[in-house]
């Protein structure tokens, strides 16, 4: 019996010497395009996160390759609401590959679980900063522009627990620390903080963020160094709703976010590093 050409160029193949035989496994990228389709295509996040543990299972996968099947499971496991296997699947990535192109991801998507974890759930709430920066943090859209931690220290008027706030100021450029509000949390508007400038004068606006991207904002308050502790104190009538320009005033309603933002880099000269302590936070 005589083979048409084109099995036979298909039997030449499958008997050629180094062709890929069915029992050698896919290779690393493919088992990510795989567990992607799984995702996008079929909906089928259980069976696209198998596909990258079995790919983390293998020792012959290249490190970028592990690094993205690693922040891949971890998002198909946040997206299950498996969390805490997602947290483990981020941890592992920055603690194996901190360097990788993915680990930014990983540092985000960790940072938005504890977000998540500490919104204000119920109202007043006072953050006293005892062992951590409680529901107070630094925004990831300004990763780049400093960091928010706990911090003891002891000044003239005695120890603090704060939640140091350092940021780098440049020109025309803010940043950023926010509180996220669990949804439908209905806020009366009423805030009150003591702060503390450290290296020079801060120039701070507070914002009420509604879910609809309502900003309702105060005037800009400067905090000086040589002031010392600062205590601040907002009512509902000094949030305004100055991004429409109606300057509409706040009334209770949900809101997602209390919003501190220094606007230093646009409102004066000073430049490079500064810290806020800020010692205590009170919300109604």
């Amino acid at each position: 019996m005589r083979l048409r050409p084109a099995l036979l160029c298909a039997a030449l193949f499958v008997l050629a010497p180094g062709a890929a035989g069915a029992d050698e496994p896919p290779s690393p990228r493919d088992v990510i395009a795989d567990g992607l389709y799984l995702e996008s295509g079929m909906g089928d996040l259980a069976g696209a996160a198998a596909r990258y543990e079995s790919l983390l299972a293998r020792d012959d996968v290249p490190t970028h390759l592990r690094a993205e099947a690693l922040l891949r499971l971890g998002l198909a496991r946040e997206r299950l609401a498996d969390v805490a296997a997602a947290e483990a699947a981020y941890a592992q990535l920055l603690e194996e590959l901190p360097s990788s192109r993915w680990s930014e991801d990983a540092r985000s998507r960790l940072q938005s679980i504890e977000e998540d974890r500490k919104r204000v759930r119920s109202l007043p709430v006072e953050f006293t900063f005892t062992d951590g920066t409680d529901g107070l943090f630094h925004a990831r859209t300004r990763a780049h522009k400093g960091s928010l931690n706990h911090e003891v220290l002891e000044d003239e008027d005695g120890r603090h627990e704060v939640a140091s706030w350092r940021t780098y100021v440049v020109a025309r450029e803010d940043d950023l620390a926010q509180v996220g509000f669990e949804k439908g949390l209905m806020v009366q508007g009423r805030l009150s903080l003591t702060i503390r400038a450290v290296g020079f004068p801060a120039h701070l606006i507070f914002f009420l963020v509604d879910a609809d991207g309502r900003r309702f904002a105060t005037t800009t308050h400067v905090v000086r160094p040589e002031e010392g502790w600062r205590a601040l104190t907002f009512s509902p009538g000094d949030f305004r709703d100055r991004s429409s320009g109606s300057e509409d005033g706040y009334r209770s309603e949900a809101l997602t976010n209390l919003w501190i933002q220094d606007v230093t880099g646009y409102s004066s000269t000073d430049r490079g590093e500064n810290i806020l302590w800020i010692d205590s936070l009170t919300l109604e």
